[in-house]
């Protein structure tokens, strides 16, 4: 579900709120202690239903039956408040949250029930035929259908503007693996072109160096064939059009029914970036699992995406053979860019990654980006289990 979905049931949930708070204000003075018990509750549920949104969402889109309940719920207040006034715009915001929540099926759906039950409620609470206005009789139960398009009018602005998000951040990420192959596979591959242009020479003055110099092309080809490799599987990658904890548990799975390694995810379901960081770190997820794979000799693996209080922070553990850490200059001159590659990324996200390793006590690569990153909006309810 798109992070800015639950955030704006959120909103829906505080405006019923506000709304039935109102009523209860303007039914005081009438000391009808039914009315009043029955505008407390709405306005309690609307109030857990604001603050514990992710579960509240995560459970509609699993059980669609619970919006009828909300509606048997708000359409009792109805009964008995009347069908005029906060009581009647109490009930009509079950309809945005029916768009908002399931598009035009559900919308259609739930506004019809609502206009049946509105019509059921009129007729049961005997008004005045002096009352029976076009208003209460055709305008109101238009409003039901009006602002459930509203809603799906919403969702549908929402999807649209995370396509064009997402799409953004692929196009980009394509631009830099465009880059990333002129610097680092053309690099590879010139060092190759003059080795093997000076090995007809080692060959007839120096036949050890010549030898070397086959190992070091040899070498050089496999790097060149690893670097092309990574960088076709990233443009085919589309993991991180996913919400953060979906994509990084999804580049986890692939990897270990890729590899066969036991790995464990430790995932927090509400953590959230925007799209071109969540592009980032799951890029870095995927590159340092890639080497554990290349280099680590590992029997296990940790995934673990959480946030503390001043940041988020993605780990990848394993208890391979570890290594002794060289200088980034030292390992670019080496030919090996994997470490600068995460360390770039990092950057890019605006956060830092740091690598601890050391010979037989495996490796952990740590992604830190602070808090303040993200947006409240960007949470989101993606129900990762």
């Amino acid at each position: 579900m798109p992070a800015r979905v639950g955030a704006a049931f959120r909103m829906l949930m505080q405006l019923r709120t506000l709304t039935a708070a109102v009523a209860l204000l303007a039914l005081l003075p009438t000391h009808e202690v039914a009315s009043l018990v029955l505008l407390v509750c709405l306005a309690a549920l609307s109030w857990i239903a604001a603050r514990y949104w992710q579960r509240i969402v995560s459970d509609l889109l699993a059980h669609p039956v619970l919006v009828a309940v909300d509606v048997a719920a708000s359409f009792t207040v109805l009964e008995v408040g009347g069908v005029t006034g906060p009581y009647f715009l109490s009930t009509v915001i079950t309809a945005a949250v029916a768009g908002l929540l399931f598009r035009w099926p559900g919308m259609v759906a739930i506004s019809v029930v609502q206009v049946l039950w509105y019509y059921l409620t009129l007729a049961a609470v005997s008004m005045p035929a002096a009352d029976m206005t076009f208003q209460a009789v055709i305008g109101q139960p238009l409003f039901y259908p009006l602002i459930g398009f509203a809603g799906t009018a919403l969702r549908k602005l929402i999807d649209d503007q995370a396509e064009a998000q997402a799409a953004a951040a692929t196009a980009e990420e394509r631009a830099r693996l465009a880059r990333e192959m002129h610097d680092s596979l053309a690099k590879t591959l010139r060092g190759i072109a003059l080795a093997a242009g000076a090995l007809p020479m080692w060959t007839r003055r120096d036949p050890d160096r010549a030898a070397a110099e086959a190992c070091r092309i040899a070498a050089g080809v496999e790097i060149a064939s690893r670097e092309m490799r990574d960088l076709i599987t990233g443009l085919r990658d589309d993991s991180a059009t996913l919400p953060l904890p979906l994509a990084v548990r999804a580049v986890a799975n692939r990897w270990r029914e890729e590899h066969g390694v036991g790995l464990r995810c430790d995932i927090d379901p509400a953590v959230a970036l925007p799209p071109r960081e969540c592009y980032e770190v799951v890029a870095i997820c995927s590159e340092a699992l890639a080497n554990v794979a290349r280099h680590a000799e590992a029997m296990s693996v940790l995934v673990r995406l959480g946030g503390e209080r001043d940041a988020i922070v993605l780990t990848i553990s394993d208890d391979g053979r570890g290594f002794r850490l060289k200088s980034l200059e030292d390992l670019a001159r080496e030919g090996h860019y994997g470490l600068l590659g995460l360390k770039e990324r990092g950057e890019r996200a605006g956060g830092v990654v740091s690598v601890v390793s050391r010979p037989g006590e495996g490796t952990t690569v740590t992604v830190r980006l602070p808090a303040g990153r993200v947006a409240p909006d960007d949470l989101t309810a993606a129900g990762v289990a």
